[in-house]
């Protein structure tokens, strides 16, 4: 009981000081909405939140969601205040999600968000902003991330662009990623028997009603996948070449100083022709020099996969106890979470939180 009020007071305490550091750094305290309409979740973004949301109906029989996560409480603010300028938010307090078997789990989060910013260095606010109350802490490390690389990296590959589409699509989901892969580079969806079924199933859905729909998808949508398939054919010699790339890709992890040339010599090594690379990653650069002297980062183009609305940067900041990593903080972009949540454009917008419950523990 009294270790507990202990942990109360220290929590109090605590999460005051780190927002007194937000505010001071020009971050506006917001109260968030505890319950989330759940139509503004699943009718606009389908199952990306689904999956992990603890849901219920309230009296009149109108499903309402516990809110599952701080960030995406935060744009839905934005998004119902009708903002259009640069907001730059803060808050404290719970999110509260289901895990793969369905139990309810509760994260004590303290964060901060700027949303539709055009300073080129809000990356570098955000991620330092996070950080600074963590500076403290023994042999803390940090991983980052841009999950933005690997758009770049399959749109410079030879390859069709329902491919392209169907890669950069499921990137976080790993299991259906990785047999995506497997048919690429054995070349299934060349095998002429495979072409054949794809065929006969194509001719039998045109006798379907079109708008009826088989799977959660209409009738129509996946004859128009299939024409696509059958009329965009691939040479079979490329699909072993670059699956190589992607893995070789994706097994790229050195320190935050090394990333930009080593990325830069990975596409110049493998002949892959993009204009964009080199400014795109002007910005890892631009974070090392801001923060990269303060803390040991590493970078991991591999990072950043298990959250689906993550558009660019990603961080995570953790300790090790006992072989155990203990995740500390983390956040990242997520320039078309805002528009996928009813907001009339995509705009940029990142954000990190900060677990409190695990810095207490520590």
């Amino acid at each position: 009981m009294k270790q507990g009020l202990e942990k109360k007071k220290l929590k109090e305490e605590l999460s005051k000081k780190i927002l007194n550091y937000f505010k001071k750094n020009k971050f506006n305290f917001t109260d968030l909405d505890l319950l989330i309409d759940t139509s503004l979740l699943t009718e606009r973004s389908g199952e990306q939140f689904k999956k992990f949301t603890l849901t219920y109906k309230d009296l009149f029989g109108k499903e309402i969601s516990l809110r599952p996560d701080l960030t995406v409480s935060t744009a839905l603010k934005y998004i119902q205040e009708k903002k259009n300028k640069e907001e730059k938010y803060c808050y404290y307090g719970s999110a509260y999600r289901l895990d793969k078997d369905g139990d309810l789990k509760v994260f004590d989060q303290i964060g901060c968000e700027i949303i539709n910013s055009n300073n080129n260095k809000s990356e570098n606010i955000l991620i330092n902003s996070i950080l600074e109350p963590l500076k403290k802490i023994k042999n803390l490390e940090v991983i980052l991330g841009d999950v933005g690389l690997f758009k770049i990296l399959i749109e410079s590959l030879e390859l069709p662009a329902r491919w392209k589409l169907r890669l950069v699509k499921n990137f976080s989901r790993r299991e259906y990623f990785e047999d995506m892969l497997k048919r690429l580079e054995t070349n299934y969806d060349l095998d002429q028997q495979a072409i054949k079924l794809d065929t006969k199933r194509l001719k039998d859905l045109e006798k379907l009603d079109q708008s009826s729909l088989i799977g959660g998808r209409a009738v129509s949508e996946i004859i128009k996948r299939f024409n696509k398939k059958i009329k965009d054919p691939r040479d079979d010699y490329k699909g072993k070449r670059n699956v190589k790339i992607i893995r070789d890709f994706l097994n790229i992890n050195t320190s935050i100083k090394k990333a930009e040339s080593i990325i830069s010599s990975f596409f110049s090594k493998n002949k892959l022709s993009n204009l964009s690379i080199k400014n795109y990653l002007k910005k890892i650069s631009a974070i090392d020099k801001d923060i990269g002297k303060k803390y040991s980062i590493n970078f991991k183009t591999n990072f950043g996969r298990n959250t689906d609305y993550y558009t660019g940067v990603v961080f995570l900041a953790y300790v090790k106890r006992n072989s155990k990593i203990i995740e500390l903080a983390r956040g990242g972009e997520y320039n078309g979470l805002l528009r996928t949540l009813g907001y009339k454009k995509d705009i940029p917008a990142i954000g990190g939180a900060i677990n409190l419950n695990e810095l207490i523990n520590l």
